[in-house]
């Protein structure tokens, strides 16, 4: 009996999705241009594999795991059984890769792990990270806010050299208001989108009376929030949608203004939905609450009310140009609609002033939050934790990503916690 052939040694991608479902994930369905996923671009960058809920499903062990434990679990154990295979891996949450971590501990195996992560330190992981002390397994924690990144460090042990600050990124090719066509509306209207730790009561609060509509697109392919405008009796000027990429792609183009209304959270909360209102040349008004001050630049230099904090956003400061360090949005403390009401407002009675820090904002998803630069920052880390792990020197300066092109894509080393601290205190 032939014996199969080992698998081709390259890194691998831990999505936690079906990623061939292509149709999900590109927006394919509608005939239009697709959309590229993080992970596809990811792949590609890296010429690597992609394990995903598909692999857990073809495994039996994984199967087994999965009703026991979940996905993440699952995930985790059908990727720590191709280690042999993995050069590197990178997961696609904290989840599994706490979980995988875990696993090479025990197995006293040392593969270089890049985890991307939006709520590392959030309290149900910080036993993992305190006392099973996984991220001594962990090459990189690339933390999407400075607030987690920081936390990481001086909170949990982990060591500074591993933790990076990494702003998100999306297509903005495909979040593009020159590719949409704008809703018709007879009057004008806020949009909101999403789910997770949102607190859409406060903007309907703050929309009435306004002459606007509200139209809030409550879904995610992602998030187990529930819906908490589901089956309640409503305004009548809000309207509740579940739209697909190129219909939320074009209700973002009409909207007058993008509100993303939050809880207080200590994560960075809202983040696609704030980016890819960026993206469109949209004024954006987010929650300032204790983990989302990175994103957007308020020049105001405090909040009305709530805890004393500064406006000023995180990753501008460490990665835009110096020309696109102007107002790029407004951010709001929790629960406070007096204000949202305030900013919305401002911004219906100044289109034209409003219009100017949508197209500052769509010139700094370009430079920060594209898909080039976030793939080119993982990559770059990714090839640094080899290269760490082959025993081999870093280059001093990182030479342009294979498979990522743009503007970013030369200039996409990671920036190290020691960098971070200064622009959430507001200065610069």
């Amino acid at each position: 009996m032939a014996k199969r052939p080992h698998p081709t040694p390259q890194p691998l991608i831990v999505v936690r999705a079906d990623t061939r479902d292509v149709t999900l994930h590109t927006g394919a369905a509608e005939a239009e241009e697709r959309r590229r996923p993080d992970f596809f671009a990811l792949r590609d960058a890296l010429q690597g594999r992609i394990i995903d809920e598909n692999d857990v499903q073809a495994s039996r062990w994984g199967r087994l795991v999965r009703a026991v434990a979940g996905t993440y679990v699952a995930l985790a154990v059908v990727a720590f059984g191709q280690r042999r295979s993995a050069t590197a891996f990178v997961t696609g949450s904290e989840n599994e890769a706490i979980v995988l971590a875990f696993l090479l501990k025990l197995a006293r195996t040392r593969i270089p792990l890049v985890l991307p992560a939006i709520y590392p330190a959030k309290p149900a992981k910080w036993p993992a990270w305190r006392w099973a002390r996984v991220h001594r397994y962990m090459s990189r924690v690339l933390a999407l806010g400075t607030v987690q990144a920081d936390r990481l460090v001086n909170g949990l042990g982990v060591p500074r050299d591993k933790v990076e600050v990494l702003p998100y990124g999306i297509d903005t090719r495909y979040w593009s208001p020159q590719r949409a066509t704008p809703h018709a509306a007879t009057r004008p209207y806020v949009f909101a989108a999403g789910l997770q730790h949102r607190d859409y009561w406060t903007l309907i609060e703050a929309t009435e009376g306004l002459g606007v509509d509200l139209v809030v697109a409550a879904s995610s392919l992602w998030s187990k929030s529930r819906n908490e405008l589901a089956d309640a009796p409503l305004p009548s000027w809000v309207q509740v949608r579940s739209l697909r990429y190129g219909e939320l792609r074009d209700a973002y183009a009409g909207a007058a203004v993008v509100a993303c209304p939050l809880v207080e959270t200590d994560f960075p909360a809202g983040t696609t939905s704030i980016v890819e209102a960026m993206a469109m040349g949209r004024p954006v008004v987010l929650t300032r609450a204790e983990g989302t001050g990175d994103y957007v630049v308020d020049r105001r230099r405090a909040l009305r009310r709530g805890p004393l904090r500064s406006t000023s956003a995180g990753h501008a400061t460490r990665f835009a140009a110096e020309s696109h360090q102007e107002q790029t949005g407004f951010l709001v403390a929790p629960g406070d609609a007096e204000a949202l009401r305030s900013i919305l407002q401002w911004v219906l009675t100044h289109p034209e002033d409003a219009e100017a820090v949508g197209a500052r904002a769509r010139a700094v998803a370009e430079e920060v939050y594209s898909l080039e630069a976030y793939v080119g920052r993982i990559v770059a880390a990714v090839q640094e934790a080899m290269a760490e792990a082959a025993g081999r020197r870093v280059p001093a300066t990182a030479e342009p990503v294979p498979g990522v092109s743009g503007p970013a894509a030369a200039d996409v080393r990671p920036v190290h916690l020691a960098g971070a601290a200064r622009a959430d205190r507001g200065e610069g």
